[in-house]
């Protein structure tokens, strides 16, 4: 049995006019593929920062204890 992940009809049908919104007329599972890998970048990215940024606070935290 595959995962068939429900999306809400409101999103389905902005991506039914997007994707007829050009002329390449671009399949929306591909539309969801893009959207998805480029939000997974972001969280990724933004998930770096938060931990770089606990990492600089904890070190300076460090150097004023020693």
């Amino acid at each position: 049995m595959s995962y068939s992940p429900k999306i809400k009809p409101a999103l389905v049908k902005e991506l039914y006019l997007l994707k007829h919104s050009n002329e390449r007329k671009t399949p929306m599972t591909k539309l969801v593929n893009e959207a998805v890998t480029q939000y997974l970048e972001r969280k990724r990215e933004y998930g770096k920062q938060e931990i770089d940024s606990n990492r600089n606070e904890i070190d300076r935290v460090d150097h004023r204890n020693t």
